[in-house]
């Protein structure tokens, strides 16, 4: 039997505590009605909170644990929730931090979801290993956390010893995942049914927004990024942004590249196929008008290209992304 811990902090979102154990409850019933001669159940679970008090989640409301940290023994499994709000905070949790390890290194694996990567993190779990987190929180990890190796595509990431979630509802890939690992895969398709989850996916890249990094404080390379998005459809060779920023071609590549994280050519094709999301978006179907308003004349090409960029084709976007929005 699968002994699980979920570690609750104030501000956490009760769905990525509530959801797993919902579905943990499901499996349990699935595992009974399957195994009817075995009279244990698939897992057992407690929420634990530091201290043994409540916690109070982000929607305001209470939360009672069953027990503190203290009084937990030898989980398989910890499942560290998403928390919104002061991630600091979250980081200066030292006794729970401490126990992570401790437990972790006892043989614990450790589950992250959404922002709960920031605790794995700062136990030292994910040093010099892939991990992933919320696409929103994925400059504040990597600045924090420069020994990871952060795969913020990835909606699940299992390093057999720990696992990684991506974002707030990612709880249900989790969840889902830990069936299967744990269980059978006929028992995690089994409740993926019942509850009505997609088990396809496998990246967050088509919920991310190209977020143009203009903090850097180069203002030389900032002046060349508002041009380029002034002049989305404009051929304009590196040569030439070189020149506007007064800098030799070799000194521009180093200094755009450490400022904004892409070469000028992968900037440029972000900022198009971004501007492609949002024409589907707002209704635009026809990917050969899309195709030239961002700037491409080969649709071929750009189909290529936005599946290489946001995970999966124009069409499939256009579908999942847009049309299920509308219904």
């Amino acid at each position: 039997m699968l002994s699980i811990a979920i570690l609750a902090f104030d501000n956490c979102l009760l769905s990525s505590i509530a959801g797993p154990l919902d579905l943990f409850t499901v499996a349990n019933w699935d595992h009974k009605k399957r195994n009817k001669a075995d009279t244990e159940p698939f897992c057992q679970w407690e929420v634990l909170t530091v201290d043994g008090g409540p916690v109070i989640c982000f929607s305001q409301e209470p939360l009672v644990p069953h027990r503190s940290i203290r009084d937990c023994r030898t989980p398989d499994l910890i499942i560290l929730p998403s928390v919104l709000g002061n991630i600091e905070a979250l980081r200066q949790e030292k006794e729970a931090i401490a126990w992570i390890k401790a437990q972790h290194k006892r043989g614990a694996v450790v589950a992250s979801i959404c922002a709960g990567a920031f605790l794995a993190a700062e136990a030292g779990i994910l040093n010099g290993r892939e991990a992933t987190t919320h696409w929103q929180l994925a400059d504040r990890f990597r600045q924090t956390f420069r020994k990871v190796k952060l795969q913020v595509d990835q909606i699940l990431i299992d390093g057999e010893d720990y696992l990684c979630a991506a974002g707030t509802s990612a709880h249900q890939d989790l969840s889902i995942y830990i069936l299967e690992k744990y269980g059978s895969a006929e028992l995690a398709d089994s409740c993926a049914r019942m509850m009505l989850i997609d088990r396809g996916r496998r990246n967050q890249a088509p919920y991310i927004r190209f977020r143009r990094q203009k903090n850097h404080g180069d203002e030389k390379i900032a002046e060349v990024q508002r041009y380029l998005e002034k002049n989305l459809t404009r051929r304009t060779s590196v040569v030439r942004m070189a020149e506007m920023a007064e800098m030799v071609e070799r000194t521009f590549l180093r200094r755009f590249k450490k400022a904004t994280g892409d070469t000028p050519l992968e900037y440029v094709q972000r900022l198009r196929i971004e501007a492609a999301k949002r024409l589907f978006e707002n209704g635009e179907t026809r990917i050969d008008l899309i195709t030239k308003a961002v700037g491409y004349e080969d649709t071929s090409s750009f189909r290529r290209l936005f599946k290489q960029i946001v995970g999966v084709s124009p069409t499939v976007y256009r579908r999942r992304y847009v049309e299920l929005q509308g219904s």
